[in-house]
């Protein structure tokens, strides 16, 4: 069979495939295979590049849908948690010494409604409770009392404010911090052990001597206050200001402890500290399943960006790899035209847009297996996370 020639238009617009088309029609099956594999070639170096970048996309994409899993395992073991109650002293208000929320919201239903009707009868000590603001204030006194016992302790040393030295400094600050610190120490066990007689009953003698030698030594360290005052008014004529600033911070001195001891007395029923407890444990439960739920949606959140990430440069990748074998099928179009039909080659019925079937397929494994990985972590965190939602709606 004669073959044809390509015309003159196509030679000056694409003279290089013209050529290689002419080549290819005088040559032979193995020609044509050789054309092909040069374009098959560049694809495939085109899908390994490719591949180690979604190899890295689907890797951060399969960490952040774990990561995504385990957060949402840790908010559905929340609530089943154990968790401590409190500290030594709560032991007369709760119950053993560790509950997890899923025990506790039975029982802080139950006391909340023995409250009330404890409350309906008549019971009045469930409203009490210790105020934190005046408590503040009441360690903001002996704050002020522990400077006043600094001030006293630094003027009997003769301390040089100017040039202080380290040994009548450190004796002067650890005499206020120690008759403040033994102030406050007393005040609050004195309030926790009248308390627990208040509420229970028990023994009084160890309070009526707690009360005593607190009242001694808040009572001493006010009148060390008021008398030294009193000398340094004497001495710069003002006698009576002194006495009525010193009267001040005495009263101050005096107050502050007892004021802590009050607090700390009235501080509600067994019951209502009972409630506080529980409320804590299940409020801590709740926020730390709510916390693992954000997490959770954010690790997801980004595993999904990331997917969508990979699925399309995975489809880039895969028509810029079109773009080097499929001018090589057409080339082998043309010079299929050129020779004319042959029984063993037959053109294809779309041919020449869709080109030759592919005999050398490119090797698309490198960029599907991270595409497959990715989508797979992110559909088995998807189903948890649906899970745990009608767990939860449950």
């Amino acid at each position: 069979m004669r073959s044809r020639h390509l015309p003159l238009s196509l030679w000056l617009r694409h003279p290089v495939v013209a050529a290689n088309a002419t080549f290819l029609a005088r040559g032979t099956e193995n020609g044509e295979l050789a054309h092909e594999v040069r374009g098959l070639g560049r694809a495939g170096r085109l899908v390994h590049r490719r591949s180690r970048r979604l190899g890295r996309w689907s890797k951060r994409a399969c960490s952040a849908a774990a990561a995504s899993t385990a957060h949402r395992a840790s908010a559905l073991a929340a609530a089943d948690t154990t968790r401590v109650l409190g500290f030594s002293y709560h032991t007369t208000a709760a119950r053993g010494w560790a509950i997890s929320a899923t025990e506790a919201r039975p029982l802080l239903a139950a006391t909340l409604r023995t409250i009330d009707e404890e409350v309906s009868a008549g019971v009045t000590t469930h409203h009490q409770s210790r105020s934190r603001l005046i408590t503040a204030i009441a360690y903001l006194l002996l704050a002020v009392d522990a400077v006043a016992l600094f001030t006293v302790v630094a003027l009997l040393l003769n301390l040089d404010w100017a040039a202080p030295q380290p040994a009548p400094m450190a004796t002067a600050v650890a005499f206020s911090l120690f008759g403040a610190g033994v102030q406050a120490k007393l005040a609050v066990e004195l309030g926790r052990r009248a308390w627990t007689r208040r509420v229970g009953g028990g023994e009084g003698v160890v309070i009526t001597w707690t009360a005593v030698l607190l009242l001694v030594v808040s009572g001493c360290a006010a009148v060390s206050i008021l008398l030294r005052l009193r000398h340094e008014g004497d001495l710069v004529d003002q006698t009576s200001v002194a006495t009525a600033i010193g009267l001040v911070l005495a009263g101050c001195t005096l107050a502050a402890p007892w004021i802590i001891v009050q607090q700390e007395t009235f501080d509600g029923s067994p019951l209502t500290r009972r409630a506080a407890t529980l409320t804590r444990v299940i409020t801590r439960a709740d926020a730390e399943h709510h916390r693992h739920l954000r997490q959770a949606h954010r690790h997801l959140t980004r595993a999904r960006r990331l997917t969508a990430r990979v699925h399309h440069e995975h489809d880039r990748a895969l028509a810029r790899a079109a773009r080097y074998y499929l001018p090589a099928h057409r080339t082998i179009l043309l010079s299929r035209s050129l020779a004319g039909p042959s029984p063993d080659h037959p053109l294809s019925p779309t041919a020449p847009g869709t080109g030759l079937p592919i005999r050398l397929p490119v090797d698309r494994t490198p960029l599907t297996t991270p595409l497959d990985q990715a989508r797979a972590a992110v559909a088995e965190a998807e189903a948890l996370a649906g899970q745990g939602l009608r767990a939860t709606m449950a």
